[in-house]
């Protein structure tokens, strides 16, 4: 189900936020990970991994690509922050990257446009978008990039909940 928002994380109302609840299973990814602080060079760092991607012919129009921040910098160094991105794939892949899987569970998925503002607004502005939703602080939040989506400037972020009891 798709729950409207009102308008951007920004208030621009240049593109509806949108939730939906989605469960997440057998997620497994390729992936690299940098440790340092947050911001630009996680920009960099994303970038410079679609570049190896697209050398080793990995990329296509179904790909779909992870950012996690792992750490919270408010409670870790800035030195000591480690973000991951990868490239989910299928199966053992022959990859020159390690491999991890995703932790399983029941997500909240945010639409929103892939601009550096609407991205600072959305992460400014989650507690008041995660409302009453009951977020598992034990996850990490995950950064979706579907291609189809980065195609049309939008991308995700993934917000872990708690299980129903």
């Amino acid at each position: 189900m798709i729950h409207p928002k009102k308008g951007s994380p920004s208030g621009r109302n240049a593109y509806p936020v949108t939730e939906k609840i989605e469960e997440f299973k057998n997620i497994t990814i390729a992936y690299i990970r940098r440790t340092g602080n947050y911001g630009f060079e996680n920009k960099i760092f994303m970038e410079n991994f679609k570049e190896y991607l697209r050398e080793k012919e990995l990329l296509d129009k179904s790909s779909v690509i992870l950012g996690i921040a792992l750490d919270n910098p408010a409670m870790t160094d800035k030195n000591k922050l480690r973000y991951d991105v990868g490239l989910i794939v299928n199966g053992n892949p022959d990859i020159a990257l390690d491999i991890r899987k995703i932790p399983d569970g029941i997500y909240a998925v945010f639409e929103l446009p892939h601009t550096e503002q609407d991205i600072t607004a959305f992460w400014s502005n989650i507690q008041k978008l995660v409302g009453s939703l009951s977020v598992d602080e034990t996850k990490p939040v995950i950064e979706r990039y579907p291609a189809d989506k980065v195609a049309k400037h939008l991308c995700e972020f993934c917000i872990p909940l708690k299980k129903l009891s």
